[in-house]
């Protein structure tokens, strides 16, 4: 006589996700769905340029715009460089911008046609400067320099070649004799791939909310994947203890690679501690797709050696 099967509370049954039920019936909340007492909507004015020197910033116009409460640019901050890894960036750029949406300033108004017409108001005047926009070109000598200053960056590898031009990161892995195994092949190919610049595909896109408390702790709500990492990195951005930073759990609609830096956090504090109250970031699609993090477009190429019977003898 066969044995019963097993009753099983797990294997063989549907286990439904846990959020499911919150997300499509539309009770999941999201940064962009934070509303707190006055709070205000805020935007970034952004560089419509890939390479240019900053020589004048007005905003008196967006000041004295009915409806508007803060408007910051580099000279209302303190000089600080911040980067996850390379500290190579400003919350807004004070000396020159380096991509198309590259941000100069912000405002935060009562409403967000507010804060959109404010930002149609801000002056910036610019000096462009030679771009380029292909990474083997970009690390050729004499190639514009996105950084003059790299070298001296925190964070900056100092193992890089100095004959190296534009380069962040660089890493070398030898295993072998690479001559001696294709000395033995008796085929080699060399192939070189491109792919090009891809946005992740989320469906929500930035957003944050700072809250700046009574006694003075900093409440974050963002659509950031690293919530221990944003607290540490926002600390040493704002001169601030990690206990002094509240980071709310809050849903994230999409990632996937995308939102593990600080984004607009660090601008909508400055704004909210200017204003005295709460602040929302929310990029509209044409502002992720042009300054957000994609992934990098990238030139792969890859020298094979192989005897007949299939045996790889070397890859560079």
């Amino acid at each position: 006589m066969a044995a019963a099967a097993p009753a099983f509370s797990v294997v063989g049954r549907p286990i439904p996700r846990i959020e499911g039920q919150d997300k499509v019936t539309g009770h999941v909340r999201y940064s962009a769905d934070v509303a707190l007492p006055g709070m205000l909507w805020a935007k970034n004015v952004r560089s419509p340029y890939p390479h240019a020197r900053i020589v004048r910033i007005d905003t008196s116009r967006a000041r004295a715009l009915p409806g508007v409460h803060a408007v910051l640019s580099a000279a209302d901050l303190p000089t600080k460089r911040i980067g996850r890894a390379v500290q190579d960036y400003e919350v807004f750029c004070s000396e020159r911008v380096r991509f198309i949406g590259d941000d100069v300033a912000a405002v935060a108004a009562d409403t967000w046609e507010l804060a959109e017409e404010a930002v149609q108001l801000v002056e910036v005047e610019y000096e462009e400067l030679p771009a380029v926009f292909d990474p083997l070109e970009a690390m050729r000598a004499g190639a514009p320099s996105v950084h003059p200053q790299a070298r001296s960056y925190q964070g900056f590898p100092q193992d890089i070649p100095a004959e190296f031009h534009n380069v962040c990161s660089y890493i070398l892995t030898e295993r072998g004799d690479l001559a001696a195994g294709f000395a033995q092949a008796d085929v080699i190919v060399e192939h070189t791939y491109h792919t090009q610049l891809m946005h992740q595909g989320y469906i929500e896109p930035t957003s944050a909310v700072v809250r700046i408390a009574g006694d003075g702790r900093i409440e974050v709500w963002t659509s950031n994947k690293v919530p221990y990492q944003l607290r540490d990195q926002l600390a040493d951005i704002l001169d601030r203890e990690p206990g002094d930073i509240l980071i709310h759990q809050i849903n994230i609609g999409g990632e996937f690679g995308a939102k593990a830096n600080p984004a607009d956090v660090p601008a909508a504090y400055y704004l909210a501690r200017a204003a005295g109250r709460p602040v929302k970031f929310v990029n509209s699609y044409d502002e992720d797709l042009t300054a957000a993090t994609p992934r990098h477009p990238s030139v792969i190429t890859i020298r094979s050696g192989a005897r007949r019977d299939g045996t790889i003898t070397a890859w560079d």
